[in-house]
């Protein structure tokens, strides 16, 4: 089986510099939207079993640009951002200043992170990635699309690794629109290209 999965799409939230994890939204920007436009461009010629997409719109919105009326869209919400409780739209400057214990922590020092109110810990996310894993090679696909989220990929990348804590802060960053490629194979996942830049 092959699973291409990307992130969304150029958002405000990203070009603000805020958290915009699991309970919150944003909407594309201009660039963006162009973004999406590639995605599909570059996988034009690649014929999918299935399509998944994060259930939050600014995911939705990016499958749908990318592939328009194409696939049949199924949401999961397995594949949602990290859930950031009470930090969700603070600009990360002041999630740091007023939340030393978790902050940029999730990605800094995945480790060393510690949820704040309403947050979701890295554990609780490996194991509903982990879930989304487990139904897709149940589900027998040759090749399967998703599209998430940015810390969401390297939360994949631990799971396809070790599915510890530590080896998301080895995972590569994740620009908006970047495409990864696994594939399964004798019980085993691989990356087989490098996250591409659309």
């Amino acid at each position: 089986m092959e699973l291409y999965i990307a992130r969304h799409g150029e958002t405000l939230s990203n070009v603000e510099m805020r958290l915009t994890g699991g309970k919150s939204n944003s909407p594309l920007t201009e660039s963006g939207i162009e973004q999406a436009k590639q995605l599909g461009k570059l996988l034009e010629d690649v014929a999918f079993d299935a399509v998944y997409s994060s259930p939050l719109k600014r995911a939705v919105d990016t499958v749908n640009i990318a592939f328009g009326s194409k696939y049949k869209i199924c949401t999961d919400e397995r594949l949602e951002e990290i859930h950031l409780g009470i930090m969700e739209g603070m600009k990360y400057v002041e999630a740091s200043a007023k939340f030393p214990d978790s902050g940029m922590l999730f990605y800094t020092e995945p480790a060393l992170y510690k949820p704040p109110e309403g947050g979701e810990s890295l554990n609780d996310m490996i194991k509903r990635f982990n879930s989304f894993i487990n139904y897709l090679k149940d589900k027998n696909y040759n090749k399967v699309f998703a599209l998430t989220h940015g810390y969401a990929l390297r939360v994949l990348y631990a799971c396809m690794i070790d599915g510890r804590v530590e080896t998301i802060g080895k995972a590569p960053h994740y620009s908006n629109c970047a495409l990864a490629h696994y594939i399964y194979d004798n019980n085993k996942w691989e990356l087989n290209v490098k996250p591409a830049v659309v």
